[in-house]
């Protein structure tokens, strides 16, 4: 009975820190205006390209960034991905703050970092020849970005072990361990 109430009561704890995380991802992805992270991300790519030797501007239109004829979006920043560690590591039980804010910061600047050096890979690919904009933009970006949050994972939990321990004893929440002892007779 109390293994019950105790799985139970993990349940209703992983329930509750996963309705947290998705509410936090989500009010931080779609409320606040992100036009500025669009207007750095887009200097910056335009900085990455001119000294890579690709010519590259970036400007302003009707509250809208490009680079070059690009236009850089809200999911163009990494922002979704942010928002997501976020949503992650705030609800996270028995992390210290400060290493949670040491772990959201550090994961803001690779991924604003891996955005750049993105934008910067497709624009070439495109300028280049070597792929139409159809396939340099989407899955080009889209697979970069797979990788790239997997690193993110795995060197997030190097720092912050928690995570794995913690994903691991919800998913076991769900799916708990059967015995390794069974009876031969």
């Amino acid at each position: 009975m109390r293994r019950l109430m105790n799985r139970s009561s993990r349940l209703g704890s992983v329930i509750q820190y996963v309705a947290i995380a998705a509410a936090l991802s989500a009010a931080l992805y779609y409320l606040p205006d992100y036009f500025i992270f669009e207007k750095f991300t887009a200097d910056s790519s335009a900085a990455l390209l001119n000294w890579i030797g690709i010519g590259a501007g970036s400007w302003v239109l009707d509250g809208r960034a490009f680079v070059n004829e690009f236009e850089i979006e809200r999911m163009c920043t990494g922002v979704q991905v942010i928002a997501v560690f976020v949503g992650i590591l705030v609800p996270l039980p028995q992390v210290c703050w400060r290493r949670k804010i040491t772990a959201i910061g550090s994961v803001a600047v690779l991924v604003f970092l891996a955005n750049i050096g993105r934008i910067a890979l497709e624009v070439i690919l495109l300028y280049k020849g070597l792929l139409p904009w159809s396939l340099a933009h989407y899955p080009t970006g889209l697979i970069l970005g797979v990788f790239s949050v997997a690193i993110l994972v795995i060197v997030l939990d190097l720092f912050i072990p928690e995570i794995g321990d913690y994903a691991i004893r919800a998913v076991e929440s769900f799916f708990p361990r059967r015995s390794g002892t069974t009876n031969p007779n």
